[in-house]
């Protein structure tokens, strides 16, 4: 029987037994994530849908509006898996940042990829690979996240 390496407890607290080789994996792409969207890379497109479809001024009401937030946020919950790497304990909070964080990588992911809804990359080698593996990796850990969360 599987145990999951992220549970809640009596306390509502959450304990986070994840390897130190996969928090160093997770360190290491946040921290890409970060420089990504410091530098408005244009891997990180799917963080910002437009949300008024091909409504250009609309759009771009709305990113002069939540853009900047947005990326705050964003920033902060980076923060947070950053700073809590190697805990043991999480807070619901804390947890919560990790989540929104791998979600955000596995969308930059995807984009380097090219994923999208209804397909799977082929396997590919060396970097491809690499990412491959990541993106699988870190849906695994997204999972985990939110069945925690939600139990």
């Amino acid at each position: 029987m599987f145990r999951s390496p992220i549970k809640r407890r009596s306390d509502g607290t959450y304990r986070f037994a994840v390897g130190d080789d996969e928090r160093r994996l997770v360190a290491s792409v946040v921290g890409q994530l970060r420089e990504l969207i410091l530098a408005d890379d244009p891997a990180t497109v799917r963080l910002s849908p437009p949300p008024y479809g091909d409504d250009d001024e609309r759009n771009a009401g709305y990113a002069a509006l939540a853009g900047t937030e947005l990326t705050e946020r964003r920033l902060a919950a980076s923060d947070v898996v950053l700073d809590t790497v190697d805990a043991e304990s999480l807070t619901q909070d804390q947890l919560e940042s990790w989540r929104r964080s791998i979600n955000d990588v596995r969308l930059v992911r995807g984009t380097i990829l090219d994923v999208d809804e209804d397909d799977r990359p082929a396997p590919g080698r060396g970097d491809a690979a690499d990412n491959l593996a990541v993106y699988e990796y870190l849906g695994i850990l997204l999972e985990l996240t939110v069945r925690a969360l939600t139990d």
